[in-house]
């Protein structure tokens, strides 16, 4: 199956303005990235949209009919409302994410996080410098300030922040629909497609303490599902 690596997507968000709200939210309580086996250093966020609109949580909902909300994070900051005005999708989780200097993520995979698979993860860059290192699948990015990116974080990926300042991005979770299917058919993007590569055993291990990191219902069951699967395979 041929699948999108990346995209660039045909927007550039005003730098100043972004850089100014986000600003405003850094003496707010930056909260530490649930997902601590995958980096070292200090990795943290500021929820703008969370399940019920909660200002305290971070963590992606396994269930699928979770409902996210503003928080009070998102209904003070006018130009990222506007920001997020521009995605004409419904979207899920929106987060910003703050990679301190010297920290890293390690490589790591998201599983069916993908526009195949009908969700995508889409990143402004707000804050960066020119010694981040951002790998996808064994390639390395720099992306810019106020640009906006789709990544197919089906795919191994890890970050380095060896600059002394740190990275912020705006992080977007959305569900595709017409309009980005539409949106993602634009002629002259830039764009990389290659032929999707399935998961390793080692893969399938991480993804299953992923799952039972998160502790739900849901992501047990489904860490069970892919145990079986792992053992009869």
């Amino acid at each position: 199956m041929v699948v999108i690596k990346y995209t660039r997507l045909p927007f550039l968000f005003d730098v100043n303005r972004l850089q100014q709200e986000v600003q405003q939210l850094m003496d707010e309580n930056w909260l530490l990235h649930y997902q601590t086996m995958h980096y070292e250093g200090v990795w943290s966020a500021i929820p703008l949209r969370s399940v019920g609109g909660r200002p305290d949580d971070v963590i992606i909902s396994p269930l699928e009919d979770a409902e996210y909300a503003d928080t009070v994070f998102l209904q003070k900051s006018k130009y990222l409302q506007e920001v997020l005005g521009a995605f004409k999708c419904p979207l899920k989780a929106v987060r910003l994410l703050k990679l301190d200097a010297g920290a890293i993520i390690k490589e790591h995979r998201d599983a069916e996080l993908n526009f195949e698979r009908g969700e995508v993860r889409i990143h402004v860059p707000v804050v960066t410098n020119d010694k981040v290192d951002f790998f996808l699948d064994g390639e390395k990015y720099h992306l810019k300030e106020g640009e906006c990116w789709y990544m197919n974080f089906n795919l191994p990926h890890s970050i380095y922040n060896n600059g002394s300042t740190a990275r912020i991005h705006l992080v977007i979770d959305a569900v595709v629909n017409d309009w980005m299917k539409a949106l993602f058919t634009e002629p002259g993007l830039e764009k990389k497609e290659i032929e999707e590569p399935g998961f390793d055993d080692d893969t399938k291990r991480q993804i299953i303490e992923q799952l039972r990191g998160l502790n739900t219902e849901i992501s047990i069951r489904l860490a069970e599902e892919m145990e079986s699967s792992l053992r009869s395979g």
